[in-house]
């Protein structure tokens, strides 16, 4: 008679939730940390643009040079953090298929107790996030900005709900059954 691998396969969700969870905060950081760097560049460039010459050197003309395309490029950072987040998602779901097997009832159990974990984070940390984005302050005009991912991070709960639960079809409808040999 031979059983499966368990240990193994615990691993794999183990590893599924974990990405799951890490994505979430990675998403947490991008909108955070694109809100600051726009910020820092929309007050920092009109003050090195307005350098002028120092010595025999125009500073003001190699700003435009060097730091115009840069500020270009943080600006797309937007919507470019947003579809980084839907391409994490997706590639959960690949991840999923990666993982396939034919999953043991204990198994399930565990893939829905952390998915429920999960979501109760997704929830916590909705309504964290929904704090910053209805202030009427610099953050909240700056998060607003991030229309993909301050939606994708405000409805959490729903994504991954959503996510978690075509990844556990995915992974627990292997083929081949549990065959004792």
């Amino acid at each position: 008679m031979q059983l499966e691998n368990k240990k193994g396969n615990a691993n794999l969700v183990i590893i599924m939730l974990f990405v799951l969870f890490l994505l979430l905060f990675i998403g947490i950081g991008l909108a955070f940390g694109i809100m600051i760097t726009d910020w820092v560049f929309d007050e920092i460039m009109p003050e090195i643009t307005t350098i002028g010459n120092v010595g025999s050197s125009n500073i003001s003309e190699y700003t435009g040079y060097a730091m115009t395309p840069v500020n270009n490029f943080v600006q797309s950072f937007t919507w470019l953090g947003g579809v980084l987040y839907v391409l994490g998602l997706a590639g959960c779901l690949g991840l999923a298929f990666a993982f396939r097997f034919t999953g043991n009832k204990w198994l399930l159990a565990l893939f829905i107790c952390g998915m429920l974990l999960l979501i109760i984070a997704c929830i916590f940390i909705s309504n964290i996030y929904e704090e910053f984005y209805n202030g009427t302050d610099e953050v909240g005009t700056r998060l607003k900005e991030n229309a993909l991912l301050s939606y994708m991070i405000l409805y959490s709960p729903l994504v991954m709900c959503t996510i978690g639960f075509i990844c556990g079809i995915i992974m627990f409808t292997g083929e081949g059954g549990e065959e004792i040999i």
